[in-house]
This record gives C-alpha cells, sequence and structure tokens, in this order.
C-alpha cells in the first residue's frame, strides 16, 4: 500500500510540470487549471510537497515495520528528484519540456528500485 501511494504521488506530479510549462499560454486563453489557480510558485510549492512527501513515506513506513529494508532502494533516485526540482523551481514555459520527460523517468525508476530492493532484501 506504502508503495502505491508513493508512487501515485510522483506521478501526481507530472500533471503539475505540465500545467506549469503552459501557464502563461492557459491565463491568456482564461483555463482554469491547478497551475492557474495556484500560480506558478503555488504550483512549483506543490509539486516539491508531492516529491518530498513520496520519498518521507518510505522511513515512515519502515520505522513502523510496514515495509522491508530493501524497499528504501528507491532512495538511490534522489539525485534525479533533486535535479527534477531544481529545473521545476527554476524554469518555465518549454524549457521544462524536458522536465516532464524527467518527471515521468523519476516515477518509473522509483517503483522498479522499490520493487528490486523489495525482492531482494526483504528483511
Amino acid at each position: 500500500m506504502i508503495p502505491a501511494v508513493c508512487v501515485v504521488l510522483l506521478a501526481a506530479g507530472l500533471p503539475l510540470i505540465a500545467q506549469l510549462r503552459a501557464l502563461d499560454e492557459d491565463v491568456a486563453a482564461g483555463r482554469r487549471t491547478i497551475a492557474t489557480l495556484l500560480g506558478a510558485t503555488g504550483t512549483r510549492i506543490a509539486y516539491s510537497t508531492l516529491v518530498v512527501l513520496a520519498f518521507a513515506l518510505l522511513p515512515v513506513a519502515w520505522a513502523f515495520a510496514a515495509i522491508p529494508t530493501g524497499a528504501l532502494a528507491p532512495y538511490l533516485s534522489v539525485p534525479l528528484a533533486f535535479r527534477l526540482g531544481d529545473v521545476v523551481s527554476h524554469r518555465g514555459g518549454a524549457a521544462l519540456g524536458p522536465a516532464l520527460r524527467d518527471g515521468a523517468i523519476l516515477v518509473v525508476l522509483f517503483a522498479a528500485l522499490y520493487a528490486v530492493g523489495a525482492a531482494l532484501f526483504p528483511g
């Protein structure tokens, strides 16, 4: 259950990146999206919160013995998460195109590392 929540949190950030990328066009067209409601800064904070929560849940779940030790393997993807967070925090518009791709890679990498880590180190 915990790994699914973590992956969903990371995946929920992908639309925020896409909306942040199209924010100026959406505002000009009068579209109502999460990004247009929160603004650029609010959207960046929301994205960062989702990513931090996804990574913060793992050690808490491990401390309560809800996940095995190997399930902490997704922490190997933290460098990608940091780099992605930096891009999302400081860029906008078309420059966020690669961030959307990297966000999807982060979701898949996080899930794969969890699965492999939990299978190899179940104790």
